[in-house]
């Protein structure tokens, strides 16, 4: 057992064991890692009332003693790969400024992602809960897509196509690949998922990772927690300061080139049960970003740059009362009419980042 910790958490010494995880240098992503690679090891998961019962590491070393860990190789086995498609045609309401919806893909997307992870599970959303009764949220982690074209290359009329399927590590992270095509047209879209509950009523504030309760689970899983994943914890860690998408390089960075504060609009922004909604997040981004493009002139941004890549790494949720803070980090101009861009959301009430979002665009062809 001390092997996976030295494994996972290389920066903590024996000496740590007993300090309370609010006083250490983790974050809930390690937890889920090292509660993986422990139920692996004991052959069996264990229940969210005992691992949430565990105030440091030692804890959870004095509980696989008494459960006889052995370390023995023992992996949880699944028996399926759960597959979700959907055809139709690219008509006004998958359209937005002449392109194809970025606000629509995300929810389409993240509709089949709950669908499969419900049929996964063998349960409907509404009764998805933990072993103490609380309802279970789905919480969007990371969603990453990237096209051989720009929104704007997707027609009206156009008949389109999704393939999902979906896998997990453990019982705490699902992952999605989907595939939207449309004629020579495609995008990849990889989504991250944990599950949330609420520790007071209406405090979008206060959300705190938690698991299903399920006697099976039919869907595919990683043997290792999945580099989406990883590289996803150590930027949050600030311990990975670039990353990569193709030939170009994001630096990940706090400066500051412009500020615009937004007001979240209830009947839009937020979904249906009052939580700032996963896909209001790039919209919001690109409302602030537009203040900031359409003050250099009148460019049109909005309707002359399309999004070719999109990646949100997903942090935190506010109330609806709340503002957001959109921070601009850097702006480099590149070929082909191409524009890459580093932001961040700030949550105005305590300073808390809520995403980092980065993105190419590139100059529509009309």
């Amino acid at each position: 057992m001390k092997t996976i910790v030295q494994q996972l958490l290389p920066t903590l010494t024996e000496q740590n064991y007993t300090d309370e995880f609010r006083n250490l240098n983790i974050d809930s992503i390690d937890l889920v890692s090292l509660r993986v690679e422990v139920e692996n090891k004991l052959g069996k998961m264990i229940p969210n009332k005992q691992w949430l019962s565990f105030n440091n590491l030692q804890d959870i070393l004095n509980y696989c003693d008494e459960q006889g860990f052995g370390g023995s190789n023992n992996v949880v086995k699944t028996i399926s790969e759960p597959i979700n498609t959907k055809h139709n045609f690219i008509n006004m309401p998958q359209l937005c400024l002449e392109a194809l919806s970025e606000n629509w893909l995300f929810k389409e997307a993240g509709s089949l992602h709950w669908d499969l992870l419900c049929e996964g599970l063998g349960t409907s959303s509404s009764a998805l809960k933990d072993d103490l009764g609380n309802r279970l949220y789905a919480t969007f982690v990371r969603i990453r897509i990237e096209g051989n074209g720009n929104l704007s290359d997707f027609k009206e009329n156009n008949p389109y196509d999704f393939k999902a399927e979906l896998s997990r590590f453990g019982m705490g992270m699902f992952f999605s690949n989907t595939q939207f095509s449309s004629v020579d047209k495609n995008i990849k879209i990889d989504m991250m998922t944990s599950f949330s509950v609420r520790k007071s009523t209406g405090d979008n504030k206060s959300l705190a990772k938690s698991q299903p309760t399920v006697e099976h689970c039919d869907i595919k899983q990683h043997a290792e927690f999945p580099i989406f994943g990883n590289e996803y914890r150590l930027i949050k860690k600030n311990e990975l300061k670039t990353f990569f998408y193709k030939d170009y390089i994001f630096h990940i960075s706090d400066e500051q080139l412009y500020s615009f504060e937004y007001s979240l609009n209830p009947y839009y922004d937020l979904n249906g049960v009052g939580l700032l909604y996963f896909a209001s997040y790039p919209i919001i981004n690109d409302f602030c970003e537009l203040q900031f493009f359409n003050g250099q002139g009148d460019l049109k941004w909005e309707e002359n740059y399309f999004t070719l890549f999109r990646d949100v790494m997903y942090y935190a949720n506010c109330d609806s009362r709340d503002k957001i803070i959109y921070v601009l980090n850097s702006v480099e101009n590149l070929s082909e009419n191409r524009v890459k861009l580093c932001s961040t959301l700030v949550r105005k009430s305590d300073g808390m980042m809520m995403a980092r979002i980065f993105t190419i665009k590139q100059k529509g062809n009309f």
